[in-house]
């Protein structure tokens, strides 16, 4: 790439250790026929140990005298210097790397004139303002891929096996200075197995296995410790409070939280760890480290001038999620029951008002709320704990995801159980309950939903009773005992009804609409659907509004009115689509495919596919009922 009337310049950045220097190096090998005028390299110290930035008045008569040029005719200032190199490379094809640039500044008074050739500029730093200002090429180097990798292990160590270089391939984050580093320990043990080195590096610190024989060069640790001195002080404080975070990817107001500053200012801030190559940007607003760079921001957030700071900064971050995830839930389900979060929000809490926002938060947040749980649990925040996977369960209920609902509900309890709040208890069960109760597992939850009724009615917690009783019911119906679960619905709608609760109300009658149908009685079950809906609507919940007219679809379709269902079941998957209940999408797809069928409809494969596809990303078994309807093999458990 060329400037008009100067040189064409590429900017290699990335990270320390992932090959800039081998790359420029490498290419300019491989393409030395393309310079006949020579090739020259100067390394400008931007990155080392105990050393500082090289300075244009240095560095340019370096690169004078590596042109030919005598000491005693280099100009004595940086401008004439600057423009004897100018006129000295004018129209010559020349490769010139400057490696391990400081930043942009550094770089653009040692820039040749009008070069017919090529200048190669490497830095940890991303450099804009060379890409701006002189319309440099930028290319940012990423780890390696997980085959370069392994074919990088299998060049350095040919005797290894193939899953052994998969391993350390992994192990080293698929970066070629620390691959090379470990490479060079297992050729100083010829005799001992790949794997049992393995086996010892993973048992002490992470960053210990990637220290060389060869000085700071070949030391993982110092290599990062570079980028690091070169941050400003509020963005290198920052830098080890991410690592406080233990999930997979920080978003802005998690940082803001950490830091302690405002989003905007948490933009700066982690726009310069990015520019650094200290933090990737995976979406716009989330960041998260490399496995290495990870490693050693938290090396640096346990040493002992970090580590007294490391407990409020923490419970920041979990104010944050708890209110969040708290206001998050209240938009989703707005007419459960809720605990108001306590200690009061933070100043730069995010703002979800409106139910996509809610639901956008909860998915971009989906990899990290069992682990802010977890974390919170193990290190002595059992409250925060126990209220985030309480917030949490709208968002797993209305999405499904079993898994992470049960392993934070039952972190949950426990915290509960920590401080004595029997009320909270009570919910964390109900919560556990139906979790179970969603992927079939009816006597575990009815036991778990008796439980939680007798904690209710000895906390005085009415609100949850009801609710706790209704899902009982549920659970009842679902492990097939419909007179049973309609008696207890009927309790529950009572309750509801003499606390004003319309939505409780309505979500009773649509349960007991379900009974009926076991019963073999759907004219009562459409009556029951039909008040369902009414009250549903009444209440404003959207969510519950679509199952009840999916329900009613169903209901059609027992009595063989398929052209009645058909109307219905499509406008429930149209208002699941909106809600984000791709749970309840895929079960009107699975009914509106079977009424197409008997109809002798094609288009009902395309929603048996349509089903299909969900429920195999929520793993849910229903995906092998549709399997057989569309003459697949079922799949078996591993």
């Amino acid at each position: 790439m060329r400037r008009r009337g100067g040189p064409g310049i590429v900017v290699i950045d990335g990270m320390g250790g992932i090959g800039k220097t081998a790359l420029a190096l490498h290419w300019g090998h491989l393409h030395r026929n393309d310079f006949p005028d020579g090739q020259v390299y100067l390394d400008l110290r931007g990155f080392s140990p105990g050393d500082t930035p090289m300075p244009p008045v240095e560095a340019l008569p370096r690169l004078l005298l590596s042109l030919g040029v005598p000491p005693s005719d280099i100009p004595p200032t940086v401008d004439s210097q600057s423009g004897r190199m100018r006129s000295l490379t004018d129209g010559r094809r020349l490769l010139i790397v400057l490696d391990n640039a400081y930043d942009a500044a550094q770089v653009r008074p040692l820039l040749p004139g009008n070069l017919a050739g090529l200048v190669v500029v490497t830095s940890r730093r991303r450099l804009p303002g060379l890409v701006v200002r002189e319309q440099a090429l930028p290319l940012s180097l990423a780890p390696l891929r997980p085959v370069e990798s392994v074919d990088l292990v299998a060049g350095c160590l040919r005797r290894s096996r193939p899953d052994e270089r998969t391993a350390l391939a992994e192990y080293c984050g698929h970066v070629p200075l620390a691959i090379r580093i470990v490479a060079a320990r297992a050729l100083d043990l010829p005799e001992r197995p790949l794997g049992d080195l393995l086996d010892e590096l993973r048992e002490g610190s992470r960053l210990d296995a990637f220290v060389g024989p060869d000085g700071p060069d070949t030391n993982l640790r110092a290599v990062f410790s570079w980028s690091y001195r070169g941050l400003s002080p509020p963005a290198a404080e920052l830098f080890w409070r991410m690592a406080l975070h233990p999930g997979e990817s920080v978003g802005v107001h998690a940082a803001a939280a950490l830091a302690g500053v405002s989003v905007p200012r948490a933009r700066e801030l982690t726009a310069e760890l990015h520019r650094a190559n200290l933090l990737q940007l995976p979406a716009p607003d989330r960041y998260q480290f490399h496995d290495l760079v990870g490693a050693y921001a938290r090396e640096l957030a346990e040493a002992p001038e970090n580590a007294a700071q490391s407990r409020p900064v923490f419970d920041s971050l979990l104010n944050c999620y708890l209110h969040t995830v708290s206001a998050a839930g209240r938009v989703l389900q707005p007419h459960r029951p809720h605990v108001s979060p306590a200690p009061p929000a933070p100043v730069e809490a995010m703002r979800v008002e409106t139910y996509q926002a809610a639901l956008g938060w909860c998915e971009s947040e989906r990899t990290n709320l069992v682990p802010m749980v977890r974390a919170a649990a193990s290190r002595g925040a059992p409250a925060y704990a126990w209220q985030i996977a309480l917030a949490a369960s709208a968002y797993w209920y209305i999405t499904k995801r079993r898994e992470d609902w049960r392993i934070a509900t039952r972190i949950g309890v426990a915290a509960t159980r920590a401080v004595g709040d029997r009320r909270a208890e009570g919910a964390l069960l109900a919560s556990l309950a139906t979790a179970l109760c969603e992927s079939r597992r009816y006597a575990e939850a009815i036991d778990l939903y008796q439980k939680s009724l007798r904690l209710h009615e000895a906390s005085g917690d009415w609100d949850w009773r009801a609710t706790s009783l209704n899902s009982l019911a549920v659970a009842h119906a679902e492990a097939g005992r419909p007179d049973e679960a309609l008696a207890t619905f009927a309790l529950a709608r009572e309750e509801h009804r003499l606390r004003g609760n319309r939505r409780g109300e309505g979500v009773a009658l649509q349960n007991m609409a379900q009974c009926h149908v076991l019963l073999g009685q759907p004219g009562e079950a459409i009556d029951r659907h039909e008040e369902a809906l009414t009250a549903m609507r009444d209440a404003g919940d959207r969510y519950a509004e679509a199952i009840c007219i999916a329900n009613l679809g169903e209901a059609h379709a027992e009595l063989g009115d398929h052209d009645r269902a058909i109307r219905r079941f499509r406008e429930a998957v149209r208002l699941h689509l909106s809600t984000g209940n791709e749970h309840g999408r895929a079960r009107t797809l699975l009914a509106l495919g079977r009424s197409l069928s008997e109809r002798g409809d094609d288009e009902a494969r395309s929603c048996w596919r349509q089903a299909l596809a969900v429920f195999n990303e929520l793993g849910d078994p229903e995906a092998d009922e549709i399997r057989a309807l569309l003459g697949e093999p079922a799949t078996t458990d591993g």
